[in-house]
């Protein structure tokens, strides 16, 4: 095993190599050379005065090459590899990571050139049916993907793959980039530089994937040719065969009036199969002497971009109740030890858009228990939680105050202040 500094590194950074891998190969290796230079841009915008790790930024230290995958023994294709990211004071951010680089997902879209233009009708989806070792199937349906290569654009790769895996020659101007569409570059070099595309596991791989459209109306002759066919480059181990699925059984429904529509929406995938819930928001009420106050907490949430007020809440794991998690959830973030009192109804959080749903649970704590004097969290290294409570009387003027504070409000938490208002004003 060799060791040797990366280059432009500051503070230095130590590289440690597998005995299969040199210093050129990791450095000419796209993947790694574009996470470096993103996470290293990533970590100077910590300089803000307004970034949440300002005070106390963290650096990236030292990286362990643990294995190194080639292709036909030749070309990198993937490494294993620790990057330690700390700040000064000791505290590490998870840094666990599996190497590969970008590839290209594609949409295809065929229509028979015998229905109307303008139309929705028996329009059909390309999947590519192929064994995946490492979700454990030989016959996995997916939308067709690939692998970039080193050079070259988005959309040449994805023109690319689309004739490797599919047979179809399209020129790389004929495809839509979608998800640039939906994800905007950012607005400035001061903000971080990630690419235009969504990121499947961002908790233990680098892989980003932008997702490009095509339609055609072709002869409905060819679409049965295609059904089935056996695609793929068999040289690399590819054996693929196509399957064309109806588009309106992907994303359709009917209304009251039997009109068929489509909706966007988001499905959790974590829910145990046991459970008929994914998660609990917990009402935890501390008993003190001068009245009963609320348990709250202050947490950064990345999709609104703030610091969020919510009540503790957490997901359910396989074979635990809605009570059992609450209880265990409390204590893991917040410390405090307590007693169930309710349970609600199941509840949707953002039905309109997704299928989350959870258990609101009482929790009463009493205050004068020695296990909530010294309290002892069992939070996560990547959770960043302050908690607090709020007399009850004034949580909704709180709500008010904490908002223009610049906070945003968890639904949860708005909904108990409105529900308190609104039993004041009704004298209820």
């Amino acid at each position: 095993m060799s060791t040797f500094t990366l280059p432009r590194s500051d503070p230095t950074v130590a590289v440690s190599l597998t005995s299969n891998l040199s210093q050129e190969q990791l450095l000419a290796f796209p993947a790694f050379h574009k996470w470096v230079a993103t996470l290293q841009h990533s970590i100077s915008t910590q300089q803000n005065q307004h970034h949440t790790f300002h005070a106390a930024p963290y650096k990236l230290r030292k990286i362990d090459i643990q294995s190194a995958d080639f292709f036909g023994g030749k070309r990198l294709g993937f490494l294993k590899l620790q990057a330690e990211v700390s700040n000064d004071s000791g505290e590490k951010l998870p840094g666990s990571i599996f190497l590969r680089g970008g590839s290209v997902g594609m949409m295809l879209i065929l229509q028979p050139d015998d229905v109307p233009v303008q139309t929705e009708d028996e329009k059909q989806v390309i999947l590519t049916v192929q064994p995946r070792i490492p979700a454990g199937s030989l016959a996995l349906a997916e939308l067709p993907a690939g692998m970039l290569d080193d050079a070259g654009t988005f959309a040449g790769g994805a023109a690319k793959e689309i004739a490797e895996e599919t047979g179809l020659e399209i020129p790389a101007e004929d495809l839509i980039n979608m998800t640039e569409l939906a994800i905007p570059a950012a607005p400035s070099k001061d903000e971080e530089q990630l690419q235009q595309a969504m990121y499947p596991s961002p908790g233990g791989c680098d892989e980003f994937i932008p997702i490009f459209l095509w339609q055609k109306r072709v002869p409905r002759s060819q679409l049965k040719e295609w059904q089935g066919k056996l695609t793929g480059l068999r040289e690399h181990g590819e054996k693929i065969t196509l399957k064309l699925c109806p588009l309106n059984q992907l994303t359709t429904y009917k209304d009251p009036l039997g009109k068929q529509r489509t909706w966007e929406h988001a499905e959790r995938a974590t829910r145990p199969k046991d459970s008929p819930i994914d998660g609990v928001g917990i009402v935890a009420i501390l008993q003190k002497s001068s009245g009963p106050e609320l348990l709250l907490q202050k947490q950064f949430r990345p999709p609104v971009d703030k610091i969020v007020i919510e009540i503790p809440a957490g997901l359910v794991d396989a074979g635990e109740s809605a009570a059992d998690s609450a209880v265990r959830e409390l204590r893991e973030e917040t410390g405090y030890h307590g007693v169930v009192s309710e349970v609600s109804p199941i509840m949707f959080n953002d039905p309109g858009f997704c299928n989350t749903n959870l258990n609101m649970v009482h929790v009463t704590v009493d205050m004068s228990l020695p296990e909530n004097q010294n309290l002892k969290p069992e939070l996560e290294e990547n959770e960043f939680i302050e908690v607090f409570s709020l007399p009850l009387r004034d949580l909704y003027a709180g709500c008010k105050r904490f908002e223009e504070e610049g906070y945003a409000i968890d639904a949860r938490v708005g909904t108990l202040a409105e529900g308190i208002e609104l039993a004041r004003r009704w004298k209820l």
